[in-house]
């Protein structure tokens, strides 16, 4: 059935009404490159981030313009680490 309906979809999207935006890089701040970041938080002025990928997975603290990680909590080795956020 599902095979069926995607016969009578367009091809593309109808002209016009996909926005498009544009970026333009302000900063580059140093951060861990093996870190394989799942979540990310800015607040009170230092980054918050979750790592993922099981065995390596934490919680950190991290400072915004030098990278260094102020506090860090491993996850159990079973766990991947995802999202984030803060309440």
């Amino acid at each position: 059935m599902a095979i069926a309906g995607l016969g009578s979809c367009p091809d593309r999207p109808p002209e016009g009404n996909t926005p498009v935006f544009t970026y333009r890089v302000v900063a580059r701040y140093p951060h861990d490159a093996e870190a394989f970041t799942q979540g990310l938080v800015f607040a009170d002025g230092v980054l918050y981030e979750s790592t993922g990928l099981y065995g390596r997975s934490s919680l950190r603290r991290v400072e915004l313009e030098t990278g260094a990680v102020l506090d860090s909590r491993a996850l159990p080795r079973d766990l991947f680490g995802e999202g984030l956020t803060l309440f």
